[in-house]
C-alpha cells in the first residue's frame, strides 16, 4: 500500500494532470523539444515528491527516469522517455486505486 501525503483522489488527479501535460510539451521539427521535456520532467518529479511520503521509492524512480536523458541531442530519447513516464505514472495510478480498494475492503 502506498504511503501518501495527500488523499488518494487528489494523488490520482495530480498524476493524471501530469500525464495530460505530456501533450503540452512543445515539439520541434525533430520531435519533442528537449528543454521543454526537461521542464516537464522537473515539474512531474516535484508533483510525485509532493504526493508520496519520504519512505516511498516513487520520487526516486521518477528522478532516475529523467536522468537517462542528459544529452541535448536526445530529441528521440525525449520522445521515448515520455512513453516510459506515461507508463510509470499509470502504474502509480493503478497502485493508488488498488490501495483504495484494500483500504475500503479492510473497513478503514
Amino acid at each position: 500500500m502506498a504511503n501518501l501525503k495527500i488523499s488518494h483522489e487528489e494523488a490520482i488527479l495530480q498524476i493524471t494532470e501530469r500525464i495530460d501535460a505530456i501533450q503540452t510539451i512543445e515539439k520541434n521539427p525533430y520531435d519533442i523539444e528537449y528543454y521543454n521535456f526537461i521542464r516537464w520532467c522537473s515539474k512531474t518529479g516535484s508533483v510525485i515528491d509532493s504526493i508520496y511520503e519520504v519512505d516511498e521509492p516513487h520520487p526516486e524512480e521518477i528522478l532516475s527516469i529523467g536522468l537517462q536523458n542528459c544529452s541535448r541531442n536526445s530529441h528521440t530519447w525525449a520522445h521515448i522517455l515520455t512513453e516510459v513516464y506515461h507508463a510509470k505514472l499509470l502504474d502509480y495510478i493503478r497502485e493508488i486505486q488498488d490501495s483504495m480498494k484494500t483500504t475500503a475492503g479492510s473497513g478503514s
